[in-house]
C-alpha cells in the first residue's frame, strides 16, 4: 500500500480523506514542529503553506505535494498552487475522482522528473562535447599544456573574491569556470605553422594569431544555436570575443574599453596572462611568479582593471 505523508497539526480535520482512500492509500501523520521523515512517503500533503517551506529541496523533487483546503478557500489555494504544489483537495470527498486526480498528480510528477533527468544527461553531453573540443584544440599547441584546465581553475578562484560583494553569484562563477574552457577555442582556426611555431612570429602570423577571439566567438555562436539554450555559452561567448581587450582600450579585436568589456572576460584577461607568464615554453621557461606580479599589477588601468587586480592581489598567492 502506498502512503501519504501529512504534514499537519489539525490531521482530524481530513479523516474524511483518510477514512475514504482507506485501501489504496495510507496516511501517515507527521507534526510540522517536529522533524519529519519522508522515507517512507509516495507524495506529500499539507494543509498550510506555510509547510512548504518545512520540506527540504531534495524531497520536493523526490515527491509531489498536494494540499488539503476547503472549497471556498480561493486565496489559499492561489497561493498554494504557486507555491508549487501539484493538486488542491477540499471536501466533500469522492474516492473515485479522488483516486483520479491522484493518478495524474503522481503520472505528471513522474514525466517532469523523466524530463529533467534526460535534460541533465543532455547537458552533460553537451558540456563533455564542448570540453572535449577545447582540449582539442590545445592538444594541437605542445607549448601551452594544461593552460585551459589551469585558467579555468584561477578565474574560479579570483571570481569567488566578488561573491561576498554581491558582484557576482556563486552560480554565475560556476557558469564562468565552464565558460573559461572555451577561451580560446578559436585556435583551431589558426594554421599549425602559426600556432607552433618556436620563435616570434612575422607581421602577417600575428594578425592571423589574433583573430582567434572572433573565431572562437562564432564558434561559440554556432554551438548555441545548435546546443540546447546554455547560459554558460553566453559567458564563454563574452570571454571568448573580449579576454584581449584592454582596459585602456588597446587591445584587441575591438578596441573595448572598460565596462563596455564584459566583467568575467575582464577576469580571463587577468588570469589568462598570469599563466602564460609563469609556465614553461618550448622555447623559455616561466618566471618566478613575484616577477610575474609585477608585469601583472603594472597594467593597472591600462590592460588591467584595477578592481579586478585589487581582487587578484587578495587571492594570488592561491594561484598555484
Amino acid at each position: 500500500m502506498e502512503n501519504i505523508l501529512l504534514i499537519s497539526n489539525e490531521p482530524e480535520r481530513w479523516d474524511s480523506f483518510e477514512r475514504g482512500l482507506r485501501g489504496s492509500y495510507k496516511f501517515i501523520i507527521s507534526n510540522p514542529s517536529e522533524k519529519t521523515n519522508f522515507s517512507n512517503a509516495t507524495l506529500i500533503a499539507i494543509d498550510k503553506t506555510e509547510y512548504i517551506q518545512k520540506i527540504p529541496a531534495a524531497e520536493k523533487r523526490k515527491f509531489p505535494i498536494v494540499f488539503f483546503g476547503n472549497s471556498d478557500d480561493f486565496s489559499t489555494e492561489i497561493s498554494a498552487r504557486k507555491s508549487g504544489v501539484a493538486e488542491f483537495f477540499s471536501p466533500p470527498f469522492n474516492k473515485e475522482l479522488f483516486l483520479i486526480r491522484l493518478r495524474n498528480v503522481r503520472a505528471n510528477s513522474e514525466n517532469v522528473r523523466w524530463m529533467q533527468m534526460i535534460r541533465r544527461e543532455m547537458i552533460y553531453v553537451q558540456d563533455c562535447m564542448a570540453e572535449i573540443l577545447a582540449q582539442t584544440v590545445e592538444s594541437r599547441d605542445k607549448n601551452t599544456g594544461g593552460h585551459i584546465l589551469r585558467t579555468a581553475t584561477f578565474i574560479g578562484i579570483l571570481g569567488e573574491e566578488f561573491v561576498e560583494s554581491g558582484i557576482l553569484t556563486r552560480e554565475q562563477v560556476d557558469l564562468i569556470v565552464r565558460a573559461a574552457l572555451l577561451h580560446d577555442v578559436g585556435k583551431i582556426g589558426v594554421r599549425d605553422s602559426i600556432l607552433l611555431k618556436p620563435g616570434p612570429l612575422t607581421d602577417e602570423e600575428r594578425l592571423e594569431m589574433m583573430s582567434h577571439p572572433e573565431k572562437g566567438a562564432n564558434l561559440i555562436k554556432t554551438m548555441q544555436k545548435r546546443f540546447e539554450s546554455h547560459t554558460y555559452l553566453q559567458y564563454a561567448y563574452d570571454i571568448a570575443l573580449n579576454h584581449h581587450e584592454y582596459f585602456n582600450g588597446k587591445g584587441y579585436p575591438n578596441g573595448k574599453k572598460g565596462e563596455e568589456i564584459p566583467f568575467w572576460a575582464r577576469l580571463m584577461s587577468v588570469v589568462d596572462v598570469y599563466d602564460a607568464l609563469v609556465s614553461d615554453r618550448v622555447y623559455r621557461s616561466g618566471m618566478p611568479k613575484d616577477k610575474a606580479f609585477e608585469i601583472i599589477f603594472n597594467g593597472s588601468g591600462t590592460q588591467f582593471d584595477p578592481v579586478i587586480l585589487k581582487a587578484f592581489d587578495n587571492c594570488k598567492d592561491l594561484m598555484i
